[in-house]
């Protein structure tokens, strides 16, 4: 009986154990057709949608160093000389390397806002440098998702998704389609710590624009639509004051 007992204990203990499963990034073009995978993605998260930054209460302008509620964004690499780069719209002559957030109703070099709501019009755009950091500013994170829009329409451009080992995934963008907008979702193992993310650029002239950096949490039902925004949006999300 004692066997049977032990026996038993050891099954509930090998079936009970959830698998560690290593960080991955999944990436989806956003177009009508990819809607519904995007929709299964959320969904298998299980929870709340929470918005971290949409940057709509932050002040448009250019910046090597921004806090905002997902963590830090700093200007690195080499200074961006493209139409949207510091350089061009500000001052020529700067050795500085700058990203800014942008104010617009309308598309900027195939970047634009994607939060919805009628008054939502900023994001954050690259600027054209060769290197943009983000320092999470919750290192609890389970997933983090956001769009990216534009990336690498005619060179290429790499995201690395760093833990806190200092182990990086990575998912590299080439070739795409002009104003192309895609959906990005990062999902973390079991003792994985998302500590920072980077873009980096082979082209000072082929940047992109981030927006509606979000996070999924609650074990609780959730059934979240997404819907055209022009590109793609989100219903229902709950947005976290900071």
């Amino acid at each position: 009986m004692k066997k049977l007992i032990l026996f038993l204990c050891v099954c509930f203990f090998v079936v009970g154990v959830t698998p560690a499963f290593t960080m991955t990034i999944n990436v989806w073009e956003v177009t009508n057709e990819n809607i519904s995978t995007i929709n299964s993605w959320m969904n298998a998260q299980y929870g709340s949608v929470h918005v971290l930054e949409d940057f709509e209460d932050i002040h448009s302008g250019w910046y090597t160093q921004k806090e905002t509620g997902v963590g830090t964004f700093t200007a690195e690499g080499k200074i961006g000389t493209g139409a949207t780069s510091y350089n061009k719209n500000h001052k020529e002559s700067s050795t500085d390397s700058y990203f800014s957030i942008q104010n617009s109703n309308k598309t900027w070099y195939g970047r634009s806002n994607t939060t919805t709501g009628e008054d939502a019009s900023r994001w954050l755009d690259s600027g054209d440098i060769t290197l943009l950091t983000l320092t999470l500013r919750d290192t609890s994170l389970t997933n983090l998702f956001f769009y990216i829009q534009d990336p690498a329409d005619f060179s290429v451009t790499s995201l690395y998704a760093n833990d806190h080992n200092n182990v990086a995934t990575n998912y590299t963008f080439s070739n795409e389609t002009d104003k192309a907008s895609f959906f990005v979702g990062i999902t973390l193992g079991d003792n994985e710590v998302l500590s920072t993310l980077s873009w980096s650029t082979t082209s000072q002239s082929d940047g992109f624009g981030l927006d509606d950096f979000s996070t999924i949490h609650n074990p609780e039902p959730s059934t979240m639509l997404l819907f055209g925004f022009g590109l793609i949006g989100i219903a229902g999300i709950t947005r976290r004051m900071i």
